[in-house]
């Protein structure tokens, strides 16, 4: 009994961080752009830090971050992106800018190292499979458009093993009207039981078309990730169609897992033992 009240109150803690967004009074308008050639940069992070304000940029770097009443002038705004240098700004500071247009440089010390991979030996599955449940994960927010992306979801992989590779992410999607869909993969190292860095080689986008549901295979192999420890991957919502309203991923209320959420893109991680979303994830060694 006491073991199902828990459960309650996690299920009804998460429903309310996901659904209770106040309504917004103000926006920021603007775009975000190669510092070097001024080109548009897509699917950038944008957020203020440590709320549930954030949103993507838009494949042509465009964005709209809506502001409540609880976010004040000295908030910090955030904008990050793999490859790049991860900017900072007040709100009042974005406030006075006629043209918001935020020029990200290149990181010159995120270049992957490449190596040289050794053939496996032997292939291993970890995760959750299951799809029979009636609880979900729900991305969208009808109210506020693109407000809730950079939503991510995703869970833990212990390993066991050192020199494995990463070969195939799988999760399950169980309802989705939209005619197009966008996650971004991310795979993290974990610090503190919680998502820390960014282990990926470049931006991992999976586009999925046609309202389709089911089971998605992500090839990583292109990542090229050696792990000697166990990961977080993560999915990151970064774009939807205009037509649609439903998006949701099949959840395992208890699971022999750790499950993760950040509502917003600029958010702090939530961690939660013993569940899981229908992930599993497939590597060598």
């Amino acid at each position: 009994m006491n073991l199902l009240k828990t459960y309650s109150t996690i299920i009804l803690f998460f429903l309310t961080t996901v659904f209770s967004f106040s309504k917004s009074e103000n926006s920021l308008k603007g775009n975000v752009v190669d510092a070097t050639n001024n080109q548009p940069l897509s699917y950038v992070n944008i957020g203020v830090i440590d709320t549930r304000l954030g949103t993507i940029s838009s494949i042509n770097g465009n964005f709209e971050l809506y502001l409540n009443g609880e976010v004040n002038r000295e908030a910090i705004v955030r904008f990050s992106y793999l490859g790049y240098e991860t900017q900072d700004f007040t709100v009042g500071q974005l406030l006075k800018k006629e043209n918001i247009q935020i020029a990200l440089k290149e990181d010159a010390f995120a270049l992957a190292i490449i190596e040289v991979r050794s053939e496996p030996t032997r292939f291993k599955k970890i995760g959750t499979r299951n799809t029979a449940t009636k609880i979900y994960n729900n991305f969208p927010i009808n109210r506020q458009p693109n407000q809730n992306l950079g939503s991510s979801v995703g869970r833990r992989f212990n390993i066991g093993k050192r020199n494995a590779y990463l070969e195939n992410f799988n999760f399950h999607i169980s309802a989705n009207n939209f005619d197009e869909i966008r996650f971004r993969v991310n795979v993290f190292s974990i610090k503190n039981g919680r998502p820390d860095k960014n282990l990926n080689a470049k931006d991992l986008i999976i586009t999925i078309e046609d309202k389709a549901k089911g089971w998605v295979a992500v090839d990583l192999k292109s990542q090229n990730i050696r792990l000697e420890e166990d990961v977080i991957i993560a999915l990151e919502w970064i774009y939807h169609s205009e037509k649609g309203g439903t998006l949701s991923l099949p959840m395992n209320i208890p699971a022999m897992g750790t499950h993760f959420y950040k509502y917003g893109s600029q958010n702090q991680w939530k961690r939660f033992l013993g569940m899981s979303t229908a992930m599993y994830l497939e590597y060598s060694y």
